[in-house]
């Protein structure tokens, strides 16, 4: 089953551009140019608007691209079933996950990761961030998805990919709420001193943004009033729209426009590192790498994150990225 054009007009839909299209497919401009050009002749119908110097798909171009992109999926479950019907899987990677990011990102990557290594099975058991800590120390999982202030523990080797910025989420009643930007773009920069008559909710101790919100209110010289902990941002961000208080929370889990809720900006700004960590002196197998490499640039592609990668994480990407096929 030949499903190269398939994947052609896919990406172009992706990247909103032949160029980019052609670079993420690791072929000439030109040639998708003629590809895009040929299907539209024998279509009778343009599949692309051309606005601002972006390619919109067009009525016609969207029902292709979902038959489009149905088919690709068709054809990889169908190769991966025939695959592991006739061959035993020879290598289990275990990986630590949180429910959250962690598990969002490993659904994103399987199917990429599987055409490759298709004899490699991936098990993910998901933990709140202390405990992946410990099940990684452990050697219960090969590596974690995790974030953390520094990579300082002499117990772990870090892949260290991306950094995200944390944000105040305020009621939309509170006396501040007027000052917030309603947007995601760009928020407005606050102290958090201003709020130091506020209530706090808060994620628990143990947890990566706790830790780096102990040390905002340390550098403030603000002691907070904690009325709710949890290790759940879910249930963290229900509590602030009900009114319970004031809460910090990582940029990637701010709900926009809202009606009950704001964020702020921190002054000076905070962040928490995003990456992987593996037991001290584990040797990754080309099967871990790969799977790392493709963890790194999903992250990468997330504008949310600002690239951060350290050796580690380059080394994994100078590996891959430039014989990586768009598949």
């Amino acid at each position: 089953m030949d499903i190269k054009s398939l994947i052609y007009i896919t990406a172009i839909a992706e990247e909103k551009s032949l160029s980019g299209a052609a670079r993420k497919l690791h072929i000439s401009q030109p040639t998708l140019s003629v590809y895009l050009s040929g299907l539209e002749t024998s279509l009778g119908t343009d599949l692309f608007f051309r606005v601002r110097k972006q390619l919109i798909p067009t009525p016609a171009g969207r029902l292709y691209i979902d038959a489009a992109r149905k088919i690709i999926s068709i054809h990889d479950q169908t190769y991966q079933s025939i695959h592991r019907i006739s061959h035993e899987q020879r290598e289990t990677i275990i990986v630590g996950a949180s429910p959250f990011r962690g598990s969002v990102i490993m659904a994103q990557i399987f199917p990429q990761f599987s055409r490759r290594f298709p004899d490699v099975k991936i098990e993910i058991r998901e933990s709140y961030m202390q405990d992946l800590w410990e099940t990684t120390r452990n050697r219960r999982v090969n590596f974690s998805l995790v974030s953390y202030c520094s990579t300082e523990n002499p117990a772990f080797d870090y892949i260290t990919i991306s950094r995200e910025e944390l944000v105040l989420g305020v009621p939309a009643f509170h006396r501040l709420a007027y000052l917030a930007e309603r947007g995601a773009s760009a928020l407005t920069a606050m102290n958090i001193r201003e709020f130091a008559d506020t209530p706090f909710v808060l994620l628990a101790r143990g947890t990566t943004v706790r830790a780096v919100s102990d040390q905002i209110f340390s550098r403030a010289g603000l002691v907070p009033t904690v009325v709710f902990e949890t290790n759940n941002l879910l249930v963290l961000s229900h509590m602030i729209r009900q009114g319970a208080g004031a809460g910090i929370m990582p940029r990637s889990s701010m709900d926009v426009p809202s009606d009950d809720m704001v964020y702020f900006s921190l002054t000076p700004r905070s962040y928490a590192n995003l990456g992987i960590i593996m037991p001290k002196g584990h040797r990754m197998t080309e099967a871990e790498r790969y799977l790392a490499y493709l963890v790194i640039r999903k992250d990468l592609e997330n504008p949310v994150y600002t690239s951060a990668m350290n050796s580690a994480a380059r080394c994994l990407w100078d590996e891959f990225s430039e014989k990586e096929p768009f598949v």
